[in-house]
């Protein structure tokens, strides 16, 4: 049995027992999520074989119709250097190349769903969306470094905390509204999480991710990221992930200063906000 069950974890930090938060709390808010996601884990399928063929990332794309027009529409903008309109999706493929193209179906297919405000742990939607990009974007960066493939790294990064919205909404619908999670030395995030609902967010966050069938390789890392060395057999991509949020907030505390001359990641960040709002 895997080591973050959910009863393993329940039993752990004297959870609260009426703010816990069950696998029928999450199924249900599974349902509210976007169908663009449904698309991540075959398209990163798709680009992780050596033999996949173009079509047949066409047409996992326009599985959602949204999703083939702002990828044909990130294709089309200034900063990949375009002079003409893109008006195919095969053309868009072609031009952004796969990796690009994973890079933007991904950030929007998950982009309404990181667009959200985190009351409970005082997040803005802003930031939590630009928290998760950055940490995205870090890994894929430094992943090629420690010879760790640069789309699982960027996939782990993008969705490292998607459990804090489940987490937040939970306790905003049972807890008390006035109920805040901070990051504090004496008492951990994670340990506050597990204290209140029984799960850390990257607990939940494996939970989600099997049920949209992602593989080891991704939902590993993020369960395990507070503790790699814990990690039976991705403990490379745990550290990374570790080591890729430090400075992925580093990155949204220069998006926040509005600098001239913004690092090469944070100028990503920029182009993805552009077509994306």
């Amino acid at each position: 049995m895997n080591s973050y069950s959910f009863a393993a974890t329940c039993a752990m930090g004297e959870p609260m027992p009426n703010l816990l938060l069950c696998p029928a709390d999450l199924e249900a808010y599974l349902r509210d999520l976007p169908v663009a996601a449904a698309v991540l884990p075959r398209l990163q399928a798709l680009l992780l074989r050596d033999d996949t063929y173009l079509d047949e990332v066409v047409e996992l794309v326009r599985f959602d119709p949204a999703l083939a027009t702002r990828v044909i529409h990130a294709a089309s903008t200034a900063f990949y250097g375009r002079s003409r309109e893109v008006r195919s999706l095969e053309d868009a493929l072609v031009r952004l190349g796969m990796r690009e193209t994973y890079r933007i179906t991904a950030a929007f297919a998950l982009g309404k769903f990181l667009n959200t405000p985190l009351r409970i742990y005082g997040i803005s939607a802003t930031d939590y969306w630009r928290r998760s990009i950055a940490c995205a974007l870090v890994m894929e960066d430094q992943a090629p470094a420690r010879w760790l493939d640069e789309c699982v790294a960027y996939t782990v990064g993008l969705l490292h905390a998607l459990g804090m919205v489940f987490i937040d909404r939970h306790l905003r619908a049972v807890g008390d509204h006035g109920m805040l999670l901070r990051e504090l030395p004496a008492s951990p995030l994670p340990r506050q999480e597990t204290r209140l609902t029984g799960m850390t967010h990257a607990q939940i966050t494996g939970f989600v991710l099997r049920k949209w069938d992602f593989g080891a390789e991704i939902v590993e890392p993020i369960e395990y990221q507070f503790d790699p060395g814990r990690a039976p057999a991705h403990g490379e991509m745990a550290t990374l992930l570790a080591d890729a949020r430090v400075t992925a907030r580093d990155v949204v505390a220069e998006l926040a200063t509005a600098p001239a001359e913004p690092s090469p990641i944070a100028r990503k960040i920029q182009a993805l906000e552009y077509w994306m709002h």
